[in-house]
């Protein structure tokens, strides 16, 4: 993956949270760590790669988990959430639970489904599950069924990492015509603070991860033009005959996702142009350009 200096740092604060949580070592027995870290920035800057970026690092198995995901028990939808949860925990070592646009769980006090889903994510956050429910409800085929004790303990390793974007407060901020990818402006960083001092993020969903929350910045224009090089999308470009400058890309399709675009059609261009580049390519090295 390709990283700029906000998503580095990210990702590095990522990767000591998940090894200090994972190697269980507790430095001051009688004060909790608070492990959970929130990543909050605007569309199209990475969170969701970082983070799945950091599980591979930390040989977790990733489960991510969105507003529109969400299952209760006695829905008809589907598997409740909390089981699916559980699905994996029971399966795997290490669970990395990504929340993630948590910021489209800002209804949870509206109406009976909405609470009902406020309670199920307040008791993951808290370390409650439906053990027993749950092993009520599973049947394992291919493995004996783990004791409610066993289960419980396998919890432990279920680390969870949360994300939004909150992205209104960027939209009404008198920055929003100049926030985006190849962008130069000193406007441009709305900042933690103008995040916190919205107070779009409920207390309730705050206090349930670390406070120092990890903020992620759209890359400025130098960063961006790094970007391109690093990607190898400069280098095909040349080899295409075109130029490709951030001022020229259209980022309003989601940062990395536009950025992913442009390599795409420069990539499909060049097979165009060179039908026996898809071929084997035998004893060439995997991922260089033919």
């Amino acid at each position: 993956m390709l990283f700029t200096q906000s998503q580095q740092a990210a990702r590095n604060t990522l990767l000591l949270m998940g090894k200090t949580f994972y190697s269980g070592v507790q430095m001051m027995p009688d004060l909790k760590l608070r492990l959970y870290p929130l990543l909050i920035g605007p569309t199209g800057v990475g969170k969701s790669q970082i983070v799945r970026t950091a599980a591979n690092r930390l040989e977790a198995h990733y489960l991510r988990i969105c507003r529109g995901d969400w299952n209760v028990v006695g829905s008809r939808a589907g598997r409740p959430t909390t089981y699916q949860v559980l699905d994996y925990v029971a399966t795997y070592p290490r669970v990395l639970l990504h929340l993630d646009e948590l910021d489209k769980f800002s209804d949870l006090q509206n109406g009976d489904w909405s609470a009902a889903i406020a309670g199920n994510l307040w008791s993951i956050l808290d370390g409650v599950h439906p053990v027993a429910e749950y092993l009520r409800d599973v049947t394992f085929s291919d493995k004996p069924a783990p004791t409610a004790e066993e289960l419980e303990a396998k919890t432990k390793n279920l680390w969870i990492v949360g994300s939004g974007t909150w992205q209104s407060v960027y939209q009404n901020s008198k920055a929003a015509s100049s926030i985006g990818f190849g962008r130069d402006s000193d406007d441009r960083k709305v900042g933690m603070e103008a995040i916190m001092a919205s107070n779009l993020i409920s207390k309730e969903l705050l206090n349930r991860f670390n406070n120092d929350a990890i903020f992620l910045e759209y890359p400025s224009l130098e960063e961006t033009r790094s970007l391109l090089n690093a990607s190898g999308i400069s280098k095909l470009a040349k080899q295409l005959g075109v130029r490709v400058e951030p001022e020229s890309i259209d980022w309003t399709h989601g940062g990395m996702r536009a950025l992913e675009t442009v390599g795409t059609r420069l990539a499909l261009a060049y097979h165009r142009q060179n039908p026996a580049s898809l071929a084997p390519q035998g004893a060439q090295a995997a991922g260089q350009l033919p």
